[in-house]
């Protein structure tokens, strides 16, 4: 892709949404307050909500004019939502973000300014605004000054917090929609960069990030995570993604094994360890499941 400056005619916004009738007003009303002073859309995918999300968003359609719903109920996943999207986006360019954070003002104009020179980029999570200490326990806030480097392999952007020349998902042939949850944007931007596209970073582009917030929640999510990573690693182990280290895991459960007191705790120690522990299990399941060892 030709990296010089390209004029941006219309950005268009997709968002899956599931059963995000709690969360998804706050996200809709951040949209509505962008600095950004051109042309944009917001397409909502809607993926087969039993909640009050549907009936929502045909309240929000009267008030805001650029929003379309896109129905995807027969088939539910994160990447199935964000292709669909896609395909119904009329942009130049694309951001994803999700129906349960909340954008900040400057989001969108960040993003697509680093995208008049870049093919693809990612923008900043904040945790604090938006969560209680229990979850940030679980899932301490990182440095947000630069893209996201899990794996020791190749960096990435959130899903919830990146954008894209369409031409890029194009020739990508767009999301894999096998990862249905876990990992589904990281296998995507990776994929991109192994194509030969440069990622960047925008400071400017910050999304107030939603934890889950019970514990039970919490584990619930980091064991699709870790279930996950093997799955990552069979697909990318020949392009170089380093395995798993032994000594690295060793410590991992060693620690759990000396903190497991903590389970009897405060809400935020017991947060904490059943995180790990929901982490580290996912990951035995995904290496069987998936017959690649990355624990």
């Amino acid at each position: 892709m030709n990296e010089s400056v390209r004029p941006v005619s219309l950005v268009s916004v997709v968002m899956p949404a599931r059963n995000a009738e709690l969360t998804i007003a706050t996200q809709l009303e951040a949209l509505r307050r962008q600095t950004y002073p051109d042309l944009w859309e917001l397409i909502v995918v809607e993926n087969g909500s039993s909640d009050g999300t549907r009936a929502l968003l045909r309240s929000w359609q009267q008030a805001m004019p650029q929003l379309r719903v896109v129905d995807a109920a027969e088939d539910c996943g994160v990447n199935v939502a964000r292709n669909i999207g896609c395909r119904h986006a009329h942009g130049d360019v694309v951001l994803c973000c999700d129906a349960d954070d909340m954008v900040a003002p400057g989001w969108m104009a960040g993003l697509v300014d680093v995208l008049r020179t870049s093919p693809a980029v990612g923008g900043s999570l904040e945790r604090r605004l938006l969560n209680a200490q229990v979850a940030l326990a679980a899932r301490p806030p990182k440095e947000a000054d630069a893209l996201l480097d899990t794996f020791g392999f190749l960096p990435y952007p959130a899903g919830a917090n990146c954008g894209f020349h369409k031409e890029l998902w194009s020739h990508l042939g767009g999301f894999d929609e096998s990862y249905r949850y876990g990992s589904d944007d990281v296998e995507f931007f990776w994929r991109a960069q192994l194509a030969g596209y440069r990622l960047a970073f925008s400071p400017h582009a910050v999304v107030h990030y939603r934890l889950r917030g019970e514990t039970r929640a919490i584990a619930r999510q980091l064991y699709r995570y870790g279930r996950s990573h093997p799955k990552l690693y069979r697909d990318f182990a020949g392009h170089g993604m380093p395995s798993s280290r032994p000594g690295d895991v060793a410590r991992a459960w060693w620690r759990m094994l000396v903190h497991a007191p903590d389970l009897v705790g405060s809400a935020d120690s017991r947060a904490a360890w059943t995180a790990q522990l929901a982490l580290r299990v996912g990951r035995i399941v995904g290496s069987v499941r998936y017959r690649r060892c990355y624990l």
